[in-house]
């Protein structure tokens, strides 16, 4: 039985933004009634018209279609057209890796639009209030999120000292954009 009149089945999810993605159409998504709600949970949201591809957002909501799997700290909203193989490509991975995050698929031939997914990181990282996350996806460096975000390249690898090579970053990686530039 839900507590303090919230809606049954509760829950936040981490979605990785694509291009065309706004604040409000992820809304819209996942019933959230206002944008505020979402720029709660993102305090490294300074202007709510401006996320970038790859971004990690987290939303409160019902979710269309939750992952059963425990959540991940990247997740992806399932887009007409897609399919496994698709958003495999899309991130770098193959599907057997999609499925292995993704118990809850029982045929890989059969996802949803709307459907949320778990998407394999390495590793999570802590996210300081002054940072976003970005999901590293297939061809992405340091310096091209550098350069679609409008954030230097040393405040970058500043804001995270995990990162040994800064010219060897990974697939999946999760890394902090710093918001002060």
């Amino acid at each position: 039985m839900p507590k303090n009149n919230e809606p049954p089945n509760k829950v936040e999810v981490n979605i990785v933004t694509i291009p065309g993605d706004s604040l409000f159409s992820l809304a819209r998504i996942f019933s959230v009634l206002n944008i505020e709600d979402i720029l709660a949970l993102n305090p490294g949201i300074i202007n709510p018209n401006v996320i970038f591809p790859g971004q990690i957002i987290a939303i409160p909501s019902v979710a269309p279609v939750p992952p059963d799997a425990p959540s991940s700290p990247a997740q992806y909203l399932v887009r007409p057209g897609d399919s496994l193989f698709i958003i495999a490509q899309r991130f770098g991975l193959t599907v057997p890796l999609l499925l292995e995050v993704n118990p809850q698929i029982v045929n890989p031939n059969i996802i949803s639009v709307n459907q949320v997914i778990n998407l394999p990181v390495t590793p999570p990282l802590p996210s300081p209030m002054e940072t976003i996350q970005i999901y590293v996806s297939v061809g992405e460096t340091l310096l091209s999120i550098s350069r679609r975000t409008g954030v230097s390249l040393q405040a970058i690898i500043a804001a995270n000292p995990q990162i040994v090579d800064p010219n060897l970053i990974f697939l999946g990686q999760i890394i902090n954009v710093p918001l002060s530039f």
